[in-house]
């Protein structure tokens, strides 16, 4: 183990200092070279998502820095990358490749802190300071202006059937909410604009999505299909509704979700039954409906091999829990079937899911699939009981709110999908576990184990 409990790797050993944040940060004050001569001071380094072992060749560290500068007073948060190989000379070779093709060359100035790429050789790591990214490089071109020819269509909702003029631009803002590094990124746009007769001040706000590949595309026709079945939103769910997909910048534009995140409602109300139920009935409508395109399929296969992978990092991370993990991973693997596919969200959990009222809309729709359906209740149920988002939830709330979930869930669903709720709730688990050490959260050897206890007891309750 390293100094702070973080696992060795013999493949990796510079993954001591890359997964310490204290000892990172004199690493950025170090290497970080300000662009066009700013002054600037990184006032601390916070890790926010690792991807340990990717491809098995290499790690991908995300870290979110706190910047301020002095002469100004300016105070901002910056993301980098810190890109481990375990082949000697490999990181070289990638950072004398970006600087060959000009990194700054696409990043508009006021996204340019520091310069684009360094190379850091102590650690063998290249860095990438956000928004360059060498396999996301429509992202600052999203960020340099390039959705212009967009504005008519957003100023248009204003006053739907007025058209886009004569609106006055004021102010364009573009907030990154959320990065994964070389896969994508989300963003807020906001227009301020000015009635150019009535000189009364509107607000429009949308959100985008950048992605590496076409899953963009796909995505925007399944949202088309599903708010053209939802119609009037009096069905058990609406979705968040798809406003355009640029394709030259593999962008999907959508419109603002309306309401509160369930997350936000647990922590307000943790006895929130009736949004809870509506939110229960939704997940069953969704995974017995129609999605009105033919999506992927997630296989039995695909779903243990998920499990599997989580498995194996948690393994990795916490030797102790080493038996525990795999008992759980091959009971999983040994008492599901395949069953008859149907529509999955994929990934529900509790900022996935948004209330007015108890009218309910779904998000981040960029898994779905065909697959067992008992994955979703699973999933949502899992990621409650880990109070994943919800630290300040008390664990026995949690219990409470998700058994209300799931009560009325199988209250519209077939009685046999019961029977496979805790082998999916288990799964589950390993996975949500997983990823709460990839999201490097605080107290995460604790957390980890806790939902390893909850995987074990979802085992159990077969019995």
């Amino acid at each position: 183990m390293s100094r702070d409990g973080f696992p060795a790797d013999p493949d990796f050993p510079q993954l001591a200092i890359a997964a310490d944040p204290g000892r990172m940060l004199e690493v950025f004050r170090a290497h970080l070279k300000p662009a066009a001569g700013q002054r600037y001071h990184i006032e601390d380094c916070i890790p926010f998502r690792f991807r340990i072992r990717q491809s098995t060749t290499r790690c991908v560290l995300q870290y979110t820095l706190r910047i301020a500068e002095p002469a100004t007073g300016r105070a901002w948060e910056q993301w980098v990358t810190g890109l481990l190989y375990a082949q000697p000379g490999a990181a070289e070779s990638l950072w004398r490749e970006a600087q060959s093709v000009e990194p700054r060359r696409d990043i508009p100035d006021g996204w340019l802190s520091f310069e684009p790429v360094h190379f850091i050789p102590d650690l063998q790591m290249v860095v990438q300071v956000f928004p360059y990214d060498r396999k996301l490089r429509n992202l600052s071109l999203v960020l340099g202006g390039a959705l212009r020819n967009l504005e008519p269509q957003l100023l248009e909702r204003l006053q739907p059937g007025r058209g886009a003029g004569p609106w006055q631009v004021l102010r364009r803002t573009v907030e990154p909410t959320r990065y994964r590094t070389e896969l994508g990124a989300a963003l807020r746009y906001t227009i301020d604009a000015r009635d150019g007769i009535t000189g009364q001040e509107s607000t429009v706000r949308c959100y985008l999505k950048v992605y590496r590949h076409d899953r963009g595309e796909e995505t925007f026709r399944l949202l088309r299909s599903l708010t053209d079945t939802a119609g009037d939103g009096r069905g058990p769910y609406t979705v968040v509704r798809p406003l355009a997909y640029l394709s030259d910048l593999r962008t999907l534009v959508l419109e603002e979700a309306r309401g509160t995140a369930l997350q936000q409602i647990l922590l307000g109300d943790p006895e929130c039954s009736a949004q809870l139920q509506a939110v229960a009935r939704a997940v069953a409508a969704f995974n017995r409906g129609e999605l009105g395109v033919t999506p992927r399929v997630d296989s039995l296969a695909d779903q243990l091999d998920d499990v599997r992978r989580a498995a194996q990092l948690l393994q990795w991370a916490c030797p102790r829990a080493r038996r525990e993990v795999q008992a759980i991973s091959d009971a999983v693997a040994q008492g599901l079937e395949e069953v008859t596919a149907a529509p999955i969200h994929r990934d529900v959990k509790t900022d996935h899911v948004f209330l007015s009222g108890e009218r309910v809309m779904f998000i981040d729709l960029d898994s779905v699939a065909l697959g067992d359906p008992v994955r979703d209740p699973a999933h949502l149920f899992a990621h409650i009981v880990a109070r994943v988002g919800m630290d300040q939830l008390p664990r026995a709330q949690a219990r409470a709110a998700a058994r209300v979930f799931a009560t009325e869930y199988f209250a519209h669903v077939p009685e046999s999908w019961r029977k496979r709720f805790p082998l999916h709730c288990a799964g589950a688990l390993i996975e949500v576990a997983g990823g709460i050490f990839k999201r490097q959260e605080q107290r995460w050897r604790e957390k980890v184990a806790t939902a390893i206890a909850e995987a074990r007891g979802a085992l159990d309750s077969r019995r």
